[in-house]
Order: C-alpha cells, then structure tokens, then sequence
C-alpha cells in the first residue's frame, strides 16, 4: 500500500464563491498542511475527499471479515464492492 498522509483530515473555507463557501483546503489536523483543494459550492465534495482516509480504513477492516468469517462470501457483491475501493485507493 501507498503511504498517504495519515489522518485526520478536515475541511477549511479559503474562498468563497458568489459569497458562498467554494474553495476548500484539505487540510491534516495535526500538522495543518494542506493536503489538497477543492473547487465547489458542494461542501460534500470537500468532505467527502476529508473522510478518504477513514473510509480507507473502514474498507481494510470490513473485507478482513471475509477472511475471519467464511459464511460471509454469500455477500460476495459486498466483497467485491470493497476490494475494488481499496485497490482504487493504494494503486
């Protein structure tokens, strides 16, 4: 796997469009350094690109129940679904 800026991340405005929020930091809690921007009056996007991270995460330890519990590859769809995220995400 990659190494990747490890988390938390979070959102911060740095501009506005139209006077709405438009532009957005990703930013690493812990150390404040940017780790990208986004253009859009959607906040989600910019939470969304925050959450990466854990929802990284969140995928290793779901697709390790397949490992750890047999009787779930009936959910093979699921096992699919998650694998194709993590290897999208460390490729």
């Amino acid at each position: 796997m990659k190494n990747y800026t490890p988390s938390p991340w979070k959102t911060e405005v740095i501009d506005t469009i139209n006077g709405e929020p438009g532009y957005w930091h990703i930013v690493q809690q812990s150390t404040k350094g940017v780790i990208g921007d986004v253009q859009s009056v959607n906040s989600s996007d910019a939470q969304l690109i925050a959450a990466a991270p854990d929802l990284l995460e969140a995928c290793i330890e779901a697709l390790s129940l397949f490992d750890n519990y047999p009787q779930c590859y009936e959910a093979i769809g699921t096992y699919q679904v998650l694998n194709n995220a993590i290897k999208k995400a460390t490729q």
